[in-house]
């Protein structure tokens, strides 16, 4: 949790549950995003961000598929209760190489994303677009000019003027 108080801004970040192939969270830390989703208020001063994608590319597209399927009742149930709340989904990037996955598989994880999505009222920050269409070297984890690029895009469904 970050919090800013002189503009009035909470910060909450979650690590998605099961599966997480990282060793580095605590088990108490992972939460389903459906239920942190469902315990939401929500209101036109909440924004939800998800980055969904990353850690689920060296499972079966089935899981993946799961996981959506709840997370978009869940995302539906709050934009029914609270439709001023903003929810952008971060698609995931170019870059990864490795035995595990693949820049192809990415691609279809995406296309699921957008999917799973489409016809509800939600935006994307399209990193998938950004890290393909600049003369930059492929990294799982994009450099600066990338995460810049994405906060700003994400800024602009935030702030519009």
């Amino acid at each position: 949790m970050a919090v800013e108080t002189t503009q009035g801004i909470v910060l909450h970040w979650r690590a998605h549950s099961w599966p997480l192939r990282s060793q580095r969270t605590p088990v108490a830390s992972l939460h389903s995003v459906a239920k942190e989703l469902e315990g939401l208020a929500g209101g036109p001063h909440t924004v939800v961000v998800l980055g969904l994608g990353a850690h689920f590319t060296t499972f079966p597209p089935s899981i993946f598929a799961r996981r959506l399927a709840g997370i978009r009742a869940a995302v539906m149930a709050l934009l029914e209760r609270e439709p001023s709340t903003l929810v952008v989904i971060k698609l995931a990037n170019t870059g990864y190489k490795s035995v595990y996955g693949s820049d192809w598989f990415t691609l279809h994880m995406n296309r699921l994303l957008r999917a799973a999505f489409a016809g509800l009222r939600v935006a994307f920050v399209d990193a998938w677009e950004m890290t393909s269409s600049l003369a930059l070297p492929d990294n799982i984890h994009p450099r600066k000019l990338i995460v810049s690029n994405e906060v700003n895009l994400l800024l602009s469904f935030i702030c519009p003027t």
